[in-house]
């Protein structure tokens, strides 16, 4: 099958609201049965399995049993990177499926290797709001200020730093406008995680914040969370 076949066929089986509800609900990595997935995508039993049975002969899902029950889950990380990539593509806010199912991954998650949703777009925000640095054409540059604040963060990652683009605005699928990307992010998500600030959700992408992560985000960079750790109040 040449490449144009392949990529009508991704694109016929996405372009179903079913599948597409399926597919986006599992986009943090989690893995669910059928019968979970048939009520997201509001559909029967039967319905949601001739749907599965096309998603799992394209290889978008992977399937195993858990004893009675078959789990779902995407077949390997660069679908769910399509699907992020063509909803930012498509425009409009598109995380109502995903604010549903797995509000976790609106909130915080990975990004390849840097910080991405609520969480990530309020960092960059008071990263510029501070002057840590400045746009530069389709990068960012960092500021002497910036350079200051990220000594101690990139002494355990300097060589990585020099060897790949530093920084730059990655759209965020999930809030519509970006979040950090390039070596910059990556420092910063492995710093965050080495000072137990944020910790990983076993299974998905999805990073939840700590209580030392509350207390550090707010310290370091004026960002505070609400009671619920759902929102995010930047100070002035």
């Amino acid at each position: 099958m040449n490449a144009t076949k392949s990529l009508s066929k991704a694109a016929s089986l996405i372009a179903d609201p079913s599948r597409s509800a399926m597919l986006w609900s599992l986009l943090g990595g989690e893995s669910r049965p059928a019968s979970e997935l048939a009520m997201i995508a509001n559909v029967s039993p039967q319905t949601a399995s001739n749907h599965l049975k096309l998603l799992l002969d394209a290889g978008f899902l992977n399937a195993k049993h858990v004893g009675r029950n078959r789990f779902y889950k995407l077949g390997a990380p660069t679908v769910g990177i399509a699907l992020e990539s063509l909803a930012a593509a498509a425009g409009g806010k598109v995380n109502g499926i995903a604010q549903q199912t797995a509000p976790e991954i609106v909130f915080a998650r990975t990004c390849y290797d840097h910080l991405a949703g609520e969480l990530g777009v309020a960092i960059l925000k008071r990263l510029l709001h501070l002057k840590y640095m400045l746009e530069d054409g389709k990068n960012y540059r960092l500021t002497s200020r910036g350079e200051e604040f990220f000594d101690d963060l990139l002494k355990d990652g300097g060589m990585e730093v020099r060897r790949r683009r530093l920084a730059y605005p990655c759209l965020d699928w999930s809030e519509r406008v970006p979040h950090l990307g390039g070596a910059l992010g990556a420092v910063l998500l492995s710093w965050l995680l080495r000072s137990n600030a944020i910790a990983r959700h076993r299974g998905t992408r999805a990073v939840r914040v700590t209580d030392m992560g509350r207390n550090l985000l707010n310290e370091v960079l004026g960002i505070k969370l609400n009671r619920m750790g759902t929102a995010i109040l930047a100070q002035k």
